[in-house]
């Protein structure tokens, strides 16, 4: 400032100067001027302005917290600087100066604006809802403002005046993409679902190279249950992002989820060559070579991942697989512990509580497994509602199946190639141990838990519906069966078809419907070891396997199932063979050779070796992928004990089933290969 200026006419100069856009000369001006005359608020104030206006918002927040102080009251000041607090990351202290008297004072509205988004940040639906509706009373056809509230309000519960307000949004720009994503998102939380996946699925359709809106349809599938759609939604959306490492990784887990084991691998090698270094990918890798037994990989993968720089906890969580393969359990359990959260909850418990059981730890182990199947639980899908909606359905079915139902059945048609033979058991009863036995046959082919059989009945009404079909309509449904089978593998006219699917057992009425020649073989097992390992498995929580996450609901689906199957046994007259998985596991020739013969498969005596047939099938796609490569071993059998004090609430229900299929609940008995009520047989 020059001895000649008074401080008016410096302060017209610098305003001057701004409004020119010669900015950086005014700021330099207030910065002489500031060092004569420090206290002046005007002056601070325009220093201010000029330093917002330059995009120097620290520099602009030591001028303006100068002018607030000096002058609280002036709102001009308090915007400037709170806009200046927003971009200097200092969020809490900007909204501090968006109170609400303030903010609805402040004529430009660019406080009230400011204030309303700070607080839908922080979680103040009434300050922010309070501040929105301000801005609208004097702007209402403000759209980005009607956008925020739309979405805040939809957020906090009141959907209906949610949608209203996006809906006017989207009148107001009906090409902007994140409108419409937010409406479909509405939509969907007000359970107006075909409206919002309308909304999305044509925003998908008119933005083919924008993934959100089916990213967004996605997280909806799967947060209710839907799996099948939130797969294809997921792929669409990685499709459409291959940039994005993010995502393709994200692809990759659902993927692995569903045991698509190629596609999970190409996604997380995809996500690597975006981000060398990124840990999910390799945590994700780590599980596909562990669950696919191409253990041998892990060592490799863990130098790559140090190589790249991946983070020390996704490091360790390849470590700990590394050595539960190694049967290291003690390291194992010290390396997971490393891997902190790298890996999602249920996963994480069901680690430790295999690598305690092995410890012999076995307290500590159940209630690894009781957290599992907990935080599974709490998942927005509600699997326990699921499951209970699944025993209604299935006692629905039982409730049809009586001698007098069938008798009013229209005739079947004469099957023109063998019918399959149906591998069932309740999960974790030796169906893959079995089913892999079985494939040493020539001319077999193996269905590993595919959905077919499940999938016809839906098409054909439901249980209800198999009475009055007619003859075409059997004829189409077989013709429907063969051709899903005959893409599974290589289906020749004289191939043995071997449906194996646990939850068979459920499926009687329908599969007599189709194929009225039909034999079964019935997996068994221990019930109480069965409803223990279905437990501490950790499943896909879909609508069947949700019954395991609760023991005392483990134990009754249990007797549910086993109570429809020997109904549906006897009023259908079933031809069926029992493989009992104690018995096998002591002497497999034993065991196998009758079943063998029964289905006219040709057996190999001692040469039998089931562990080569079960590498060169590739990947498992059940619990037990890594014990079938392992010999015939007796660990499993009898395991309930070691956890029968947990197991005591249950007991009452399983006992019938125990003293009916041979077993016992007071010593190790086990159904006898001559049919009497049971024999102790000694572990090999």
């Amino acid at each position: 400032m020059t001895s000649s200026a008074t401080p008016s006419d410096e302060l017209r100069r610098i305003a001057g100067l701004a409004r020119m856009g010669r900015l950086d000369e005014a700021s330099s001006a207030v910065a002489e001027a500031v060092a004569v005359d420090p206290e002046d608020p005007v002056l601070a104030a325009l220093g201010g302005a000029v330093e917002v206006h330059r995009g120097s918002f620290a520099e602009a927040a030591v001028y303006l917290e100068r002018a607030h102080a000096l002058r609280p009251q002036d709102l001009v000041v308090r915007t400037n600087l709170a806009e200046s607090y927003f971009h200097t990351g200092r969020a809490e202290q900007a909204l501090a100066l968006c109170d609400k008297a303030s903010a609805m004072a402040e004529p430009s509205l660019k406080l009230a604006r400011l204030g309303a988004h700070l607080a839908q940040e922080a979680g103040d639906v009434e300050l922010a809802s309070s501040l929105y509706r301000h801005v609208l009373a004097q702007q209402p056809d403000d759209w980005s403002v009607l956008n925020n509230l739309g979405n805040l309000l939809s957020e906090a519960g009141r959907r209906a005046e949610g949608v209203e307000l996006l809906q006017r949004a989207m009148t107001l720009m009906p090409d902007s993409p994140p409108i419409r994503v937010n409406l479909g998102t509405a939509l969907l939380k007000a359970a107006r679902v075909e409206e919002g996946e309308r909304i999305l699925r044509e925003a998908a359709r008119d933005y083919p190279d924008d993934h959100v809106p089916m990213r967004t349809l996605a997280t909806f599938y799967g947060e209710n249950g839907m799996d099948d759609r939130q797969y294809e939604a997921i792929a669409e959306a990685a499709r459409r992002a291959p940039e994005n490492a993010g995502l393709q990784s994200d692809y990759g887990q659902e993927a692995a989820r569903r045991n698509d084991y190629d596609i999970a691998e190409s996604r997380f090698e995809a996500a690597l060559a975006i981000e060398p270094a990124l840990g999910p990918s390799f945590v994700g890798l780590a599980a596909v070579y562990e669950r696919s037994n191409r253990e041998a990989e892990l060592e490799p993968l863990r130098e790559r991942a140090m190589a790249n720089g991946a983070d020390a906890a996704s490091i360790a969580y390849v470590d700990a697989l590394r050595f539960k393969r190694a049967d290291a359990f003690e390291e194992a359990f010290d390396a997971l512990e490393r891997a902190g959260e790298v890996v999602l909850d249920n996963r994480c418990h069901q680690l430790r509580g295999i690598m305690l059981d092995r410890m012999a730890r076995y307290d500590e182990a159940f209630g690894e497994f009781a957290e599992m199947n907990a935080s599974h639980l709490k998942e927005p899908s509600r699997p326990g509602e699921r499951a209970e909606r699944f025993r209604a359905d299935l006692a629905r079915d039982k409730a049809l199946v009586t001698p007098q139902w069938l008798a009013g059945w229209t005739g079947s048609p004469p099957e023109d190639r063998a019918a399959p033979v149906i591998l069932l058991g309740f999960p974790r009863s030796g169906t893959t141990l079995l089913d892999t036995m079985l494939m040493t046959a020539p001319n077999t082919l193996v269905l590993e838990e595919e959905p077919f059989v499940g999938e016809i009945e839906a098409e054909l009404g439901g249980v209800k519906a198999l009475s009055d079909l007619d003859a075409k309509a059997l004829l189409a449904a077989r013709a429907r069966y063969f051709e899903k089978v005959s893409k599974h593998g290589g289906l020749a006219s004289g191939t043995m078809v071997i449906d194996k699917h646990p939850l068979h057992l459920n499926k009687v009425p329908v599969i007599r419907r189709l194929f009225p020649e039909a034999k079964f073989v019935l997996a068994l097992r221990h019930p109480c070891d069965v409803v223990l390992s279905c437990f501490i498995t950790n499943f896909r929580p879909n609508n069947a396997m949700s019954n395991f996450l609760d023991l005392e609901t483990a134990a009754r689906f249990y007797d549910l199932t086993f109570s429809y199957w020997e109904q549906a046994r006897e009023v259908f007259d079933l031809p069926v063979r029992t493989v009992v998985y104690e018995r096998l596991v002591a002497d497999q020739s034993r065991e196998l050779a009758p079943l063998f013969d029964w289905l006219g498969l040709p057996w190999n005596g001692s040469a039998f070796d089931h562990r080569e047939a079960a590498r060169a099938r590739g990947v498992v796609r059940t619990a037990s992928y890594a014990q079938v490569t392992e010999a015939v071993y007796t660990r499993s059998a009898g395991r309930w004990r070691r956890y029968e004090k947990h197991l005591e609430p249950v007991l009452e229900i399983l006992r019938p089933w125990v003293d009916r299929f041979g077993y016992s609940l007071d010593d190790d008995r086990v159904p006898a290969w001559d049919g009497t009520p049971g024999v102790v047989v000694d572990p090999v």
